[in-house]
């Protein structure tokens, strides 16, 4: 499980990725509890990306 934010492009899905987090899946885990560590990392790694974006930076970040 994870997150990735990508550019958006015409195609759905199809523009290059700019930034991932990886969030593993835990015994016990339930769809709830997975959503929420999810959530977490998107909150992290969304911002740092726009950050990256509007400076420039294009390459991919792995958080």
């Amino acid at each position: 499980a994870g997150c990735t934010v990508h550019e958006v492009t015409p195609v759905l899905d199809d523009g290059p990725i700019l930034g991932q987090t990886r969030v593993p899946v835990l015994p016990g885990d339930t769809a709830e509890t997975l959503a929420a560590r999810v959530l977490v990392q998107e909150h992290r790694l969304y911002p740092a990306v726009l950050r990256r974006f509007a400076g420039g930076q294009r390459d991919r970040l792995e958080l």
